[in-house]
């Protein structure tokens, strides 16, 4: 089966969320600055160039600085980018992709099908610690019998492989020492300087092999406060800040600035259960607390005006998998009072783990929670700590509950399963344990959509709705700010910042 070419992709108008701002505010500092040099407010240092990694450091340079083989769209289908076309066997577990042509790194070398070799193989070890492990494991070779040719072959054939293939940036093969430090990728910007702790600069690509970026420079400034960062657009010496929260966000807007979501699935707020602490360990418990959460108010109180209730982890294009069942949660907090006397869990303690300081909506959601657990029947206290201590704790699942977020929600279910520890099928951290699900998952992981996978898609949404041990809450958008004047930024599924195509209105 033959898929789209990079023209098909070019005349559809891109590929994810464009960004077009309103002009009306007269320009400060960075936006007088001749009108090409893009100037980027970040709270966290860079302290790698490793593409693999995807950690918030990286979180805007890595798509000024490298390509991926495929870019997923809104509805999370393929569509080219450094891999133009591709043909794929019927059973999904051969994929053959022909490469651009006149694709060359920054310093001048031309890539080929062994650096996406090289690349992929980089993600699949441990070793390197790349953040898409668990998609790349699902590659069983690679080969390439030409420069532009890569066949790929999987153990299995799920839909996940586009989402690898999406996050999988290629990096040069040819210095593998200077992965971490270089930066030498295909993509739209060169990086020229990096002070640590300060900023890092990066020029356009004279030589990119796609259309020619229109800004000449873009500026990543590190800003560790993030009300600084604020201050800072405002007074015109940032242009754009790429994550800002509910509240900023309004004020902002309410000023003239333009601001808007990044993506609306990218991030979902849950509340996991630790099905081996008493009395969580009772199913009643745990569906008592499904029913005792409210999730429109969160929704619209916390997450904010974009948010969208959930009640399974799958993002809104996903109605195969979601076999009906989306909307199938309820809130009532009589029936929940009922179970609970029922399971004799009245007057219960239950600890809520929080992180406020880090993740104030985590903290917002963990006080609603709280006393609604109350209103049934149970004593909750929420317990505060630093993000480090709750992700320590919570990976050992030594909690009973967790007020929680899961990143990379907006991808299709398959790579849910595979990427979020939440949901995995074996060695579960709440305590989870069920032969079928183990079955179901590694199915679904592993073959086409067809009727066998829709079953077993009916079954897991079954099983999550009726065991409970994950209650999907809503959806966390990734807010973004910018001064007026600012065209064409994109983002992909997971918010970051795509910015080959950005420019400044005259």
């Amino acid at each position: 089966m033959k898929l789209k070419t990079f023209s098909d992709w070019v005349r559809a108008g891109g590929v994810i969320l464009p960004l077009l701002l309103s002009l009306g505010l007269g320009g400060g500092n960075a936006l007088a600055a001749g009108r090409n040099t893009l100037v980027i407010g970040q709270s966290a240092d860079i302290t790698s160039f490793d593409p693999t990694e995807l950690r918030m450091g990286t979180f805007v340079l890595t798509h000024l600085l490298y390509n991926s083989l495929v870019r997923l769209d809104v509805n999370g289908r393929p569509q080219p980018e450094l891999a133009q076309s591709w043909t794929r066997s019927d059973d999904g577990k051969t994929l053959t992709l022909k490469l651009a042509d006149g694709v060359s790194f920054h310093d001048g070398r031309k890539l080929t099908s062994k650096d996406v070799a090289f690349s992929l193989n980089y993600a699949r070890d441990p070793a390197n610690g790349a953040n898409i492990l668990p998609l790349a494991k699902m590659i069983n070779s690679i080969d390439t019998p030409d420069d532009q040719t890569v066949i790929l072959k999987f153990d299995g054939g799920s839909d996940a492989i586009f989402d690898l293939l999406d996050l999988a940036f290629i990096i040069d093969g040819s210095q593998p020492e200077k992965i971490k430090t270089g930066g030498n990728g295909t993509g739209p910007f060169k990086l020229s300087r990096y002070m640590p702790g300060e900023d890092a600069v990066f020029v356009r690509n004279e030589s990119y092999w796609g259309p020619r970026p229109t800004l000449k420079k873009i500026t990543i400034k590190i800003i560790p406060d993030r009300q600084s960062g604020v201050m800072q657009l405002r007074a015109g010496t940032v242009d754009f800040l790429p994550s800002v929260d509910r509240e900023t966000a309004g004020q902002l807007s309410s000023a003239g600035f333009a601001t808007g979501a990044a993506t609306e699935e990218g991030r979902v707020l849950d509340i996991t259960l630790n099905t081996l602490s008493a009395p969580l360990d009772k199913p009643e418990v745990r569906r008592a607390i499904g029913l005792a959460l409210d999730r429109a108010r969160i929704a619209r109180d916390i997450a904010g005006p974009a948010a969208k209730t959930k009640c399974l982890p799958w993002p809104a294009f996903s109605k195969r998998e979601a076999a009906g069942h989306e909307n199938d949660c309820s809130y009532d907090l009589a029936q929940a009072r009922q179970l609970i006397q029922q399971a004799g869990a009245a007057g219960a303690e239950i600890s809520l783990m929080s992180r406020t300081q880090s993740e104030p909506q985590i903290g917002a959601m963990a006080q609603v929670l709280q006393n609604a657990l109350r209103d049934i029947g149970l004593k909750a206290s929420i317990v505060e700590m630093s993000e480090a201590a709750y992700i320590s704790r919570f990976r050992k699942g030594d909690f009973q509950l967790a007020a929680h977020v899961y990143a990379r929600a907006g991808r299709g279910p398959a790579a849910i399963l595979l990427s979020a520890v939440i949901f995995r099928a074996t060695d579960n951290l709440a305590g989870i344990k069920s032969r079928q699900y183990q079955d179901d998952v590694a199915l679904v992981t592993s073959q086409p959509p067809g009727p066998a996978t829709d079953q077993a898609w009916q079954r897991i949404d079954e099983f999550m709705l009726k065991e409970n041990w994950v209650l999907p809450v809503a959806t966390l958008p990734v807010l973004w700010a910018s001064a007026p004047g600012l065209t064409g930024v994109r983002f992909n599924l997971d918010g970051m910042p795509i910015l080959a195509d950005a420019a400044f209105q005259p």
